[in-house]
């Protein structure tokens, strides 16, 4: 994570913050997403030599978040790199994966795994695949320990 605050902080990015061993970094910065994402991705990729798939989201879309399906080790977030294809979504409906249950919001797909993450079927591997684009999974303690960080930032 010392590397991952170095790497963000040789960008120019301010006040840069990490969560555990998570991959979750809390920044400010008056960059545009369309110009930082690509920036962060091409500095990582020089840095540990291999691409790293990420997401972005603003403060204000963190804040916002908030779940259908109960709070607990059950409910995670699976963060999309962009909005997935209607065509691709519509395909996805139509597969069975009881007892898992998912939403999609936006660039957020809400995921309750009410047997557990070893147990899941819609698993994180799957979502990709079949949505075709990158997928940051947190699980719900991690979303609020970072909301909590965001007020604290």
């Amino acid at each position: 994570m010392a590397d991952l605050r170095r790497v963000l902080t040789d960008l120019g990015l301010e006040d840069v913050k990490t969560y555990i061993q998570s991959g979750n970094a809390i920044f400010g910065t008056g960059r545009e997403e369309t110009d930082l994402s690509p920036a962060i991705a091409a500095a990582l990729h020089a840095e540990f030599g291999f691409p790293i798939a990420m997401t972005l989201r603003t403060a204000a879309e963190w804040q916002a978040l908030s779940s259908p399906y109960p709070a607990g080790k059950q409910t995670h977030i699976a963060f999309l790199s962009s909005l997935p294809e209607p065509e691709r979504v519509l395909a996805l409906q139509a597969q069975d994966f009881a007892p898992d249950l998912w939403t999609l919001s936006g660039r957020d797909l809400h995921l309750y795994y009410p047997g557990g993450t070893q147990a899941a079927r819609l698993t994180h591997a799957l979502l990709e695949r079949r949505l075709g684009i990158n997928a940051t999974v947190r699980n719900w303690q991690t979303v609020e320990a970072l909301r909590q960080r965001l007020e604290e930032h």
